[in-house]
């Protein structure tokens, strides 16, 4: 088992640490700006808190780096590990904005949404793995290995891809059910009611290719569906330009299929 630091204190330094010690690690010590958010998670999982990165000891032998994409270069020009392991937990940014801080660096990237109020299933869950050298890489992998039954060594364009279909199908899918959620609780409704819809839709896919599954007005070119249905949104120029744009993408995509 290694020994980690972690930096960062939002929902991945949090969703981790608590996986990872529950995997038998041992967490050094956190680190966050905010002395306050240091303290808070450092009390949960029951090591040292610090909010100067000059005060982090050179104890662990892995640095993980879960802080917000922007700051992620400026934590690797001013933490120096020597030759431990470092690595950041982004989906999209470069492992190269660690190279300052050490030569072991790489990317311990969770493919799953993390939130500090929710238990967070890893044994199921994607773990991209990114290393500037072979040692780093194995390193990282045995580490994700003790939470995660998927772990893969991946090219950063592959992590960026996935990264982008993760916004489309988490994100993107996600505010489409707020937005459906406005428009019942406008008229009285209660978002319960597309629960079940829900639910079956997801059990398809799970299943079966997305592609193969599409049904509704757009697809159908029914025209007098999409009228209507732009006449209940002629109130809210956003939504119809949103109900539109996607109709459109939907027209577009199965004829060219």
């Amino acid at each position: 088992m290694a020994a980690i630091t972690l930096i960062g204190s939002g929902n991945t330094a949090t969703a981790l640490g608590k996986a990872l010690k529950q995997a038998g690690h041992q967490i050094i010590q956190v680190w966050s700006r905010s002395a306050g958010k240091a303290n808070e998670l450092a009390g949960i999982l029951g090591v040292e808190a610090t909010a100067d990165l000059s005060a982090i000891n050179d104890q662990a032998d892995v640095y993980l780096v879960a802080v917000k994409d922007d700051a992620i270069e400026s934590i690797g020009s001013h933490l120096k590990v020597g030759g431990k392991v470092i690595a950041h937990t982004s989906g999209i940014k470069s492992r190269e904005l660690l190279k300052e801080a050490g030569n072991n660096y790489g990317v311990f990237y969770p493919f799953v949404s993390m939130t500090k109020e929710t238990a967070v299933d890893f044994k199921r869950a994607l773990v991209m793995i990114e290393g500037s050298n072979q040692g780093t890489s194995d390193m990282l992998s045995s580490i994700a290995k003790t939470i995660s039954d998927n772990v893969k060594t991946v090219e950063q364009d592959q992590r960026q891809v996935l990264h982008l279909s993760a916004v489309f199908v988490n994100n993107f899918s996600n505010h489409l059910y707020s937005i459906s959620e406005k428009i019942l609780t406008e008229k009285g409704l209660s978002f319960d009611d597309m629960r079940p819809l829900i639910a079956a839709h997801t059990e398809n896919v799970m299943k079966y290719l997305p592609s193969a599954l599409q049904t509704g007005p757009a697809v159908r070119d029914d025209r007098s569906t999409i009228d209507i249905h732009m006449d209940l949104l002629s109130k809210n120029q956003e939504l119809k330009e949103i109900y539109s744009l996607l109709t459109s993408s939907i027209q577009d995509f199965y004829k060219r299929k």
